[in-house]
């Protein structure tokens, strides 16, 4: 049994198919069965079991899996030192878009910090728009963004020249504001807005800077959110950011959706990273803890949803 067995074992059993481990991997669907079937042989029991929506773990081969979690992450560890004697702590660094920060960095930190490793996190605030080229280009390897349908398709045509894998985590079942009162972009332009970074070109709004009279321009979100609240200004936030904020601190707004926006209203909430072989341990461990952070709002928030599979676009 070699080391990379166990690392396509627990993809098996994390992704509970054998054909989307395949697919994750990127090797033969024949290949991963085959190997499979040889650990079998060779530990004297089967490790997975059939089931309805693919396979589990049976009860033998859940006790191999915690021994096998157990075996892959000191190994990591292993191949971890050699770099880390070179660069000595290592720094971990996550893009995130505005909107985005002051709802995953806190969260993120508690989580990948329970883990024990070694490590610094290093949040880099991006636009939207910049996180994926960037990841492309190598200069750094996980990010979490807000993008239009139109620009992920954009993304993903200049990812061809380095391979990069985008996971579209959440988005509404239906319109979101559907039974909802709603106001105007010309209702918008009347009041006193608030921005963090300024929203020039904005993939939703447009140019509503250029139009608006009355707009002031925050340092982060949270100095955004609190002039809405202390000085009757209003502001413009992905859903999903505004439930995602303590529930104390939005207990006081009225959330009221835009309709007659520039461009259609909607966007997706995406991770993207590079291939998981080519992420260091604790990139990996991070990119755990943002799954964890998005099955938790799942489960409170039903009415959004998984919109698809994470796609591999490889040359």
């Amino acid at each position: 049994m070699k080391l990379e067995h166990f690392r396509y074992l627990l993809e098996i059993n994390r992704l509970h198919s054998i054909s989307a481990a395949a697919r994750a991997l990127h090797i033969r669907q024949t290949t991963l069965s085959a190997m499979v079937k040889a650990v079998e042989e060779e530990v004297g029991f089967p490790i997975f079991q059939r089931a309805p929506t693919g396979v589990i773990a049976t009860p033998a081969g859940e006790q191999f899996m915690a021994l096998a979690w157990e075996i892959n992450v000191k190994y990591d560890e292993l191949l971890s030192l050699k770099q880390r004697s070179i660069d000595g702590t290592q720094t971990i660094p996550l893009l995130l878009a505005s909107s985005l920060l002051p709802v995953l960095s806190v969260q993120l930190t508690q989580r990948f910090h329970k883990f024990g490793v070694r490590g610094n996190l290093s949040f880099i605030e991006c636009l939207s728009r910049e996180i994926g080229p960037r990841i492309i280009k190598g200069t750094a390897n996980i990010g979490a963004a807000y993008l239009t349908a139109q620009e992920l398709l954009q993304l993903q045509r200049d990812s061809q020249s380095r391979p990069i894998v985008i996971q579209r985590l959440l988005a509404r079942k239906d319109h979101p504001f559907a039974n909802l009162d709603a106001v105007t972009m010309d209702m918008v332009y009347e009041q006193r807005l608030a921005t963090a970074k300024g929203i020039r070109n904005d993939a939703i709004l447009g140019n509503v800077k250029l139009s608006c009279p009355r707009i002031t321009n925050f340092s982060d979100i949270n100095l955004m959110v609190q002039a809405v609240a202390e000085q009757n200004m209003v502001a413009f936030l992905p859903e999903f950011t505004i439930l995602s904020m303590d529930c104390a601190q939005i207990s006081s707004y009225k959330v009221l959706p835009a309709v007659e926006t520039q461009e259609e209203n909607r966007l997706f909430l995406c991770l993207l990273y590079q291939q998981e072989s080519r992420l260091r341990y604790q990139e990996r461990l991070l990119l755990s803890c943002i799954r964890e952070k998005t099955g938790d709002f799942l489960k409170q928030h039903p009415e959004f949803t998984i919109h698809s599979q994470e796609g591999n676009f490889t040359p």
